[in-house]
C-alpha cells in the first residue's frame, strides 16, 4: 500500500497537466519568495548498529536489523522550512524535522552483549531504536540571481537517540524473567553546510544541500552527514511538488554513565512531498 502511494505521488509530480499551469510566473518562486515550507513522506531504508556495554568487549556492534529483527524500512514524516531575509534576501534560516521509531523481535543466533548483561544464543528478544532530529541552520547566499542560489552557513542538529533490548537473561546459571535494558542520549551537535538551487525552467528547479560535522562535543565524539538532492515542480504560484533523495548518517561514540558505547545509524531513501511558498 505504501509503495502504491509513493508511485501515485511520483506520477503527480512528474506528469504536469495544463490545469496546473494556469498561474504564470517568470522565475521559479522558490528562488524569489521569502518563505518555503515543505512536508513529505520519507521512505527510508535504515541501518542500526549500536553498542552499549560496561564489559570489556565494547567494540562489538550489534546490528539491530539482522540480530534483533528491527524493521529496516519505514516511512517517516519529513518537514522543512526556509526563511530568506536581509538585503536582497541573501540571508536564510533553515529548519528540518524528522523522527523514527523502529521495533522488532527475534530469536538470537549468537550471544549478544548489551549494557552489562549477555543475551544468550537461542533467547527470544525484542528491541527498538528511536531517533528524533531537529536541524536549525543559518547561512548566506554568495551567488544569487534569477536562476542560481549558492550559499554557505552553519547550524546545529539536536539529536535524541534511544535503543533497548528486552528478553530473558542468565544470571548465576539461572534464567530470569523478562527484563528490558534501555539506553538513551541527547545532544546538540554543531555543523557547517551549504546549498545550491538551479532554475532549470520557470516551473522546475534542481536543489541540493549538505550538512557535515566531525567533532568531539562533551560526552560525544563522532561524524554526521545530512544531505538532500532533488527537483521541484511548481504546480501553482504558491504550491509545488517535490521529489528528492535524503541521506542521513550518524557515527557517534558515547561516554556516559548510563550509555558507554556508540551508534552508527543511517537513513536513506526518496522523499515525496508538497511545497508551499510565499
Amino acid at each position: 500500500m505504501k509503495n502504491r502511494l509513493f508511485l501515485l505521488l511520483a506520477a503527480m509530480i512528474l506528469t504536469p497537466s495544463a490545469s496546473l499551469m494556469a498561474d504564470e510566473w517568470d522565475t521559479h518562486p522558490i528562488l524569489t519568495d521569502n518563505f518555503v515550507f515543505s512536508v513529505g513522506a520519507f521512505r527510508s531504508d535504515s541501518s542500526f548498529k549500536l553498542r552499549s556495554s560496561l564489559l570489556d568487549d565494547i567494540n562489538d556492534d550489534i546490528d539491530f536489523g539482522d540480530s534483533i529483527g528491527v524493521d529496516k524500512s519505514s516511512t517517516l514524516l519529513n518537514a522543512q522550512l526556509r526563511w530568506k531575509f536581509g538585503k536582497k534576501r541573501k540571508w536564510s534560516i533553515w529548519g528540518q524535522y524528522f523522527k523514527n521509531d523502529a521495533t522488532g523481535e527475534s530469536v538470537l543466533t549468537e550471544d549478544v552483549e548489551w549494557q552489562d548483561v549477555i543475551f544468550r544464543e537461542g533467547t527470544f528478544v525484542d528491541g527498538g531504536v528511536s531517533i528524533e532530529v531537529i536541524r536549525a541552520f543559518v547561512g548566506r547566499s554568495f551567488i544569487k540571481n534569477e536562476r542560481h542560489d549558492f550559499g554557505l552557513g552553519a547550524g546545529i542538529h539536536s539529536l535524541d537517540l534511544g535503543a533497548y533490548i528486552g528478553g530473558e537473561i542468565i544470571v548465576n546459571d539461572e534464567t530470569t524473567d523478562y527484563r528490558r535494558y534501555p539506553s538513551d542520549a541527547s545532544q546538540i551537535l554543531p555543523n557547517v553546510g551549504g546549498w545550491y538551487t538551479f532554475g532549470i525552467a520557470k516551473s522546475w528547479v534542481f536543489h541540493a544541500r549538505v550538512d557535515w560535522i566531525s567533532a568531539n562535543v562533551g560526552d560525544y565524539d563522532g561524524t554526521l552527514w545530512n544531505t538532500n538532492v532533488g527537483v521541484n515542480f511548481q504546480a501553482w504560484r504558491h504550491v509545488g511538488f517535490d521529489l528528492s533523495y535524503q541521506y542521513f548518517d550518524l557515527d557517534l561514540k558515547v561516554d556516559k554513565e548510563d550509555w558507554d558505547g556508540g551508534a552508527r545509524m543511517t537513513y536513506s531513501g526518496p522523499v515525496i512531498g508538497m511545497t508551499v511558498n510565499w
